[in-house]
């Protein structure tokens, strides 16, 4: 049976803004794809693995006020314990509209969400140049992202996750940066039907060579997911709330960012 993962996240901007580069904030979303995709599209990922299907979807919808971005999470198991992933995002900047910066890479993963030491991921995924940095559709520099994910399921009620990711970019656009996050889910108090999923992360960006300084941000993500509403193919809502955004020390604009997603496999 065929399923579609399906995610859209609306938002007046993404978690940093790097508004004077090229004049838009394309670029800030499309260097920080690595956080929604990581918040985002984990349980996903975790999912398909963890349900032994051999291919998954993502459609992803990022609005803000300068950009528009329609992210496709690519998943594919190829063996035991492997996997292919890839990310696609087409970019609208309001002036220029086309491909942006893929990334593709592969994973490695073992043990089951109810073993002693969980489901573990590791990636690495590269990050391209394929987007047109000239109109706004990508950084112009290829960046490498190392990650580590974990789930573990506990009293068959609880899931614990977390998982740590670094980034080398080229720092003529910006620096070095890396990626923690922490969560749980469990049984909604309304409905059984519908589980609360809550993940803290902190993201920081090192300086780079020319005008951007260091950046620290930390947010709240909370998602509802039900498999009930629609012909039991799983509904969710999410809502990311920032706690903090700091460039240079300074606190910086934080937005809130909404999302929903269908999800399934095939």
């Amino acid at each position: 049976m065929k399923k579609i993962v399906l995610s859209l996240l609306a938002a007046s901007s993404l978690v940093l803004s790097f508004d004077d580069y090229h004049g838009t904030e394309s670029v800030s979303l499309v260097q920080n794809q690595t956080i929604v995709n990581t918040v985002v599209a984990d349980t996903p990922q975790t999912d398909l693995i963890t349900t032994k299907k051999d291919y998954g979807a993502t459609a992803q919808f990022v609005y803000s006020e300068n950009v528009n971005i329609l992210n496709i999470p690519l998943g594919m198991q190829i063996g035991s314990g492997f996997g292919i992933e890839a990310y696609i995002p087409i970019i609208d900047t309001k002036t220029d509209t086309g491909i942006g910066d893929i990334s593709i890479g592969g994973n490695y993963n073992f043990g089951s969400v109810f073993d002693s030491t969980g489901l573990n991921i590791t990636s690495l995924v590269y990050k391209t140049t394929t987007g047109d940095d000239t109109k706004g559709l990508g950084s112009g520099k290829g960046a490498i992202t190392l990650s580590h994910k974990i789930a573990k399921n506990l009293f068959d009620k609880y899931t614990l996750n977390g998982s740590l990711s670094y980034t080398l970019n080229d720092d003529t656009v910006s620096g070095d940066s890396y990626m923690v996050m922490a969560g749980a889910s469990m049984p909604c108090l309304v409905s059984n039907q519908v589980r609360t999923s809550a993940k803290l992360t902190y993201f920081a960006v090192g300086e780079n060579q020319y005008q951007f300084g260091e950046v620290n941000s930390a947010d709240l993500w909370v998602q509802w997911d039900s498999s009930t509403l629609v012909n039991n193919l799983p509904l969710g809502f999410g809502v990311k709330i920032p706690l903090l955004n700091e460039k240079d020390g300074a606190d910086a604009d934080k937005t809130v960012l909404f999302y929903l997603s269908v999800t399934s496999f095939f």
